[in-house]
């Protein structure tokens, strides 16, 4: 029997090969095999259709949104000129791009290729510069999604300080000023229109505001979606009276004059509130389509011989309501991402307050059993066992002996949940001495092998040494429980103007993500200790291969190192 196996990915193609038989059973044999053969290659031509189905969908939809948003452009190109007032070609190979994994990138430019052909070859663009066009073109798609996600997520794209930075540096000046000018150079060097430098201006804020306005929509769609199936009808009322009002104040702004001609550039800031609207109470999402809506209805009214500047050319006029939404639109897009980290923010200090009152019960519980499971056992016991001698008067020399260990045992027992609760020893020892004392006694008391090494000066704040305790029993604790590791190494040093605590076992590990999300409060409980002192933690860990906890604070800050000397 030989088994070939196919290349593409799914159920293998599987030929059997029955050698011949002189047995009775030989035609059986060699009726079934051929049958075997078809049912097994079938199932891996299905396969590959399934897979060359899944890989070219979409490419097919991107090449589909790229022609339509080529056609879309031409649209709003003028009569006779060279540049459009709005291109979202690009801005839609970049959206796609940023929502497609790095491996397929290369199906979507071989797909665009067809289709950017297909829109500017029967508009009458010359062969070459359509070619030049449509390297630079994915040329800033590539460069614009490769910058952005080397810097930030998709998820967090929009809806962070950070993301919204890496897409407006990479996405909507760094990618668009690297490749305008040399569309430009296409342009003048096929000769399909001329002055290189008014040319690659108008082609960059042409792209740089099509980015702003495209991206946001195709990337966020998916939530888009999520958002109206599961908003309220109040929401949905809100949605549509600012939408109505985008539309009804954009028309009336750029396509009616107010008044002379110097009272028209203060009408231009009337819809600045309803984009301070859309991105308040519908985040960046709402924020693009508003302003999409606005460049639309003020680029048509332009080329149509509605001037808000009416002793300028056109092209100025273009130019300056393309510089006017955009630097509208940034920092109003930098509010909206700002207001969902205040908005994350209070829904984590809700779920860690909960989580807090949650832990102090859970506290609270394991105090009472061991001081009613154990501790008020043994004194029971140790009652019983006094009685017993006063009964007993020639036994009382061994029962006292007995008596006495047993209430040194009682005690450790007692001061080991006193200084789990509150450890004087960081106060009279010091931090290093302290943490060293406490890790002793837990490795004795749960029979593990505790290697501590420290060299941090004195004088620290009682809050970092108290902040760091507490990361350092909440780690142990953990290994204990978790690590099924009798090994453990703790570090605390001062270095490059840092206070360093790294606690490191070979352990079993554990998912840190899956950890974060579950209902413990352990590792929620360490970041917030070190955040009140201004530090840092990382928490590496992956299953099987261990676990590092690196706390660091900083020394320089508050003068500690002063305080020391």
């Amino acid at each position: 029997m030989v088994n070939d196996a196919g290349n593409m990915p799914g159920n293998q193609v599987v030929r059997w090969k029955v050698p011949a038989v002189s047995t009775a059973f030989g035609p059986s044999l060699s009726k079934i095999a051929p049958t075997e053969e078809k049912h097994f290659a079938i199932r891996g031509s299905s396969a590959e259709w399934q897979w060359i189905l899944q890989t070219a969908r979409p490419a097919l939809l991107v090449a589909l949104g790229y022609y339509v948003g080529t056609r879309v452009g031409f649209l709003m190109t003028p009569r006779g000129a060279p540049n459009s007032t709005f291109w979202p070609a690009n801005a839609i190979l970049v959206a796609s791009f940023l929502s497609t994994p790095r491996r397929l990138w290369w199906t979507l430019v071989v797909s665009v290729l067809g289709a950017h052909l297909c829109a500017q070859l029967p508009s009458g663009v010359p062969l070459w510069t359509a070619l030049g066009w449509f390297v630079t073109n994915t040329a800033e798609g590539l460069i614009a999604a490769f910058c952005i996600t080397r810097f930030t997520s998709k998820e967090s794209l929009f809806s962070s300080v950070r993301g919204v930075l890496a897409f407006v540096v990479f996405g909507v000046l760094f990618a668009p000023l690297a490749t305008s000018f040399l569309d430009a150079a296409s342009v003048v060097i096929t000769g399909w229109g001329s002055g290189y430098w008014p040319l690659g201006e108008e082609r960059f804020w042409t792209n740089a505001l099509a980015e702003l306005t495209v991206v946001p929509l195709i990337v966020l769609a998916a939530d888009g979606i999520s958002w109206i199936r599961n908003a309220d009808s109040v929401r949905r009322w809100e949605a549509a009276v600012l939408a109505i009002s985008t539309i009804v104040i954009s028309v009336c702004v750029f396509r009616f004059e107010f008044g002379s001609a110097a009272t028209t550039p203060a009408a231009l800031y009337f819809p600045l509130p309803l984009l301070l609207w859309a991105a308040v109470r519908f985040q960046v999402g709402g924020l693009s389509a508003s302003l999409l809506c606005m460049d639309l209805i003020a680029m048509w009214c332009t080329i149509h011989g509605h001037l808000p500047f009416p002793y300028a050319s056109m092209w100025h006029n273009v130019v300056a309501l393309q510089i006017l939404f955009c630097m509208a639109a940034v920092p109003v897009m930098f509010l909206s991402a700002v207001m969902d980290e205040a908005r994350r923010t209070q829904q984590s200090l809700r779920s860690v307050s909960a989580k807090l009152m949650q832990a102090q019960e859970q506290e609270r519980s394991r105090i009472g059993r061991e001081l009613h499971d154990d501790i008020n056992q043994r004194l029971a016991m140790l009652a019983l066992e006094i009685e017993e001698l006063e009964n007993s008067p020639a036994n009382v020399q061994t029962g006292l002996q007995e008596l006495r260990k047993q209430t040194l045992e009682i005690s450790d027992d007692v001061q080991a949940l006193s200084h789990d609760l509150h450890s004087t020893k960081l106060e009279y020892l010091g931090m290093a001495p302290g943490m060293k004392s406490w890790c002793r006694e837990f490795g004795e008391r749960y029979k593990m092998e505790i290697k501590f090494t420290g060299d941090v000066p004195n004088g620290l704040p009682a809050d970092v040494g108290r902040s760091l305790f507490r990361v350092l029993q909440e780690s142990l604790h953990n290994a204990h429980k978790h690590s099924a590791t009798n090994q453990i190494d703790v570090q605390l040093a001062a270095r490059e103007g840092q206070l360093h605590l790294i606690i490191r076992d070979a352990g079993k590990g554990f998912d840190v993500e899956q950890a974060k999300r579950g209902k413990g409060l352990g590792l929620t409980s360490m970041q917030e200790r070190v955040r009140l002192v201004n530090g840092t933690i990382e928490i590496e860990s992956q299953p099987m291969r261990g676990t590092t906890i690196h706390a660091r604070v900083p020394l320089g800050d508050t003068g500690w190192l002063g305080m020391a000397g």
